[in-house]
């Protein structure tokens, strides 16, 4: 395993602090595990290609295991590496969470329709001052997220990529992620 850089120590405190431990473990995982070989554009557009049309495909030789070793992500290039990994999976996240609620929303609504048609004004009503809450309850307590909450972290995400930004520049100089 690669030595932590101390300022991405700092960032997985950060993390935990702000009980986002999951993304931590991912991260120190992810550092741990070095960069890892990805295939191909072209190899991957053709297996695209091939599942599209429904086709077998063809054995060529003998079956091999392609394994590389992962490289280690060197302790000056970590903060980066961190920022970049931390900025994706946060904005992933926000976009599975905006779909969940979408999902739950349509989910409630299709449950609550009115059966008399006296009824529908008083829905239509009702449906603007109600919204779908997710909450999540665990050991240290509940955790709740509603359409405003996302709508605001996904506002809020430009300022995140920008603090991110500035952290990383002491480390090396290099563009914003």
């Amino acid at each position: 395993m690669a030595t932590l850089d101390s300022r991405v120590l700092e960032l997985i405190e950060t993390l935990v602090a702000t009980r986002l431990d999951w993304l931590a473990f991912e991260l120190i995982e992810g550092i741990r595990l070095g960069r890892t070989a990805e295939e191909s554009e072209e190899a991957l557009a053709a297996a695209r290609k091939s599942i599209r049309s429904d086709a077998q495909p063809k054995a060529r030789g003998e079956p091999q295991v392609l394994l590389t070793k992962p490289e280690p992500i060197p302790a000056g290039e970590q903060v980066e590496w961190a920022a970049a990994y931390v900025a994706e999976r946060l904005e992933s996240a926000l976009k599975q969470l905006q779909v969940s609620v979408d999902a739950l929303d349509l989910i409630v609504e299709s449950t609550n329709e009115p059966e008399r048609p006296q009824d529908l004004a008083q829905a239509a009503s009702a449906k603007t001052e109600q919204g779908t809450v997710l909450v999540l309850l665990d050991v240290e307590g509940d955790r709740k997220s509603s359409r405003k909450d996302v709508a605001d972290a996904r506002d809020d995400f430009p300022a995140l990529r920008a603090a991110l930004a500035e952290w990383t520049a002491p480390a090396g100089g290099q563009e914003p992620i």
